[in-house]
C-alpha cells in the first residue's frame, strides 16, 4: 500500500512538472479557451477547424521532441551550442519556406492550406529529429 502511494505521488509530481501540453500552448497562442481547444482536438475529422488544430498540435509535439534531442546534444557538447542553434534556425527557416510554398501550390488560399502546411512541417521536423538523434547516437558510441 505504501509503495502504491509513493508511486502515485511520483506520477502526480511528474505530471505537475511536465509543463504545458500542446493543447495548453495552442489555447494560449490562439486565445481560445482550453475547453474549446480540447473539443476541437478530440475529433480531428469533425471539421476543417478541427483538422487544422490537430495538424498544429502534431507539429508542436514534433517540435518539442526535436527540441528535446537538441537539448540532449547541447548537454553532451556544450561548446557546439551556437553552431547547433544556427543550424537549427537555418533549417527551420528552410522548412517553413518549403512547406508554405508546397501547401500554397497544392491548396492556394483554401481552408486546407494551414493543415497541409502543418502536416508538411511535422513530417520535416520528425525527419530532422531522426537525423539529429542518429548523429547523437553515433557520437556516443
Amino acid at each position: 500500500m505504501r509503495t502504491a502511494m509513493i508511486g502515485l505521488l511520483v506520477l502526480a509530481s511528474m505530471h505537475a512538472f511536465a509543463g504545458p501540453t500542446a493543447a495548453d500552448e495552442i489555447a494560449a497562442r490562439s486565445g481560445l479557451p482550453a475547453s474549446e481547444v480540447n473539443a476541437l482536438l478530440s475529433d480531428c475529422d469533425s471539421s476543417q477547424t478541427s483538422m487544422n488544430f490537430c495538424a498544429w498540435r502534431d507539429q508542436l509535439v514534433a517540435e518539442r521532441e526535436l527540441q528535446r534531442i537538441v537539448d540532449k546534444r547541447v548537454s553532451e557538447q556544450p561548446r557546439r551550442k551556437a553552431a547547433l542553434d544556427a543550424e537549427m534556425a537555418k533549417w527551420k527557416k528552410a522548412r517553413d519556406t518549403s512547406c508554405e510554398k508546397s501547401a500554397r501550390n497544392a491548396w492556394g488560399d483554401g481552408s486546407m492550406r494551414p493543415a497541409a502546411q502543418a502536416i508538411c512541417a511535422t513530417a520535416a521536423t520528425k525527419e530532422m529529429a531522426t537525423r539529429l538523434s542518429a548523429r547523437v547516437s553515433r557520437k556516443s558510441q
